[in-house]
């Protein structure tokens, strides 16, 4: 992808979040699955959770966009997948990003114990250091909120940038 489409991308990722962060009381918590809301606005009514909100979050910025981006779940968008598929598809494709080179939109955080024991997953709203990116997350029903990169009580498994954005 050019930069000029990773720019549109990133924008629209950013925009994304902080819209559906201020129409949190429209967004619930399910782990239910398939999720729905492919497409719709950040201001429809939303029932997901944690990677779900990820994969719609990759999911507008492409059709914002006009690019195609490989599911970050690895389920081309069906509303299946998890936390642990996403970290199995980023851990093959997509590149490990180290806290001392920065990190940029779109970036994916995964929380738990372990690359086999996930719990949690987040998304780079605002480029920055480990100490100064924003973060979006969608992890409980008071949710989707802008977090730090630390705020999750498990430990922080690794932060992927999916290919398409490399």
């Amino acid at each position: 992808m050019n930069p000029t489409k990773k720019k549109a991308v990133r924008k629209a990722m950013t925009d994304f979040c902080t819209r559906a962060e201020k129409n949190e009381a429209v967004w619930h918590y399910s782990q239910q699955r398939p999720f729905g809301g492919f497409g719709q606005s950040p201001e429809a009514r939303h029932v997901n959770d944690c990677s779900g909100y990820v994969g719609l979050v990759f999911n507008w910025a492409m059709h914002k966009a006009g690019v195609y981006m490989a599911d970050p779940l690895d389920y081309h968008y069906s509303g299946y997948g998890y936390t642990g598929s996403m970290v199995t598809w980023l851990s093959a494709n997509g590149k490990k990003v180290v806290e001392a080179n920065g990190f940029l939109v779109g970036d994916i955080a995964i929380n738990g114990h372990s690359k086999s024991s996930t719990n949690h997953t987040f998304i780079c709203k605002k480029a920055g250091s480990a100490t100064t990116a924003l973060w979006s997350s969608h992890g409980n029903e008071n949710a989707p909120d802008s977090v730090k990169l630390h705020y999750h009580p498990t430990p922080l498994v690794g932060v992927w940038r999916h290919p398409a954005l490399l």
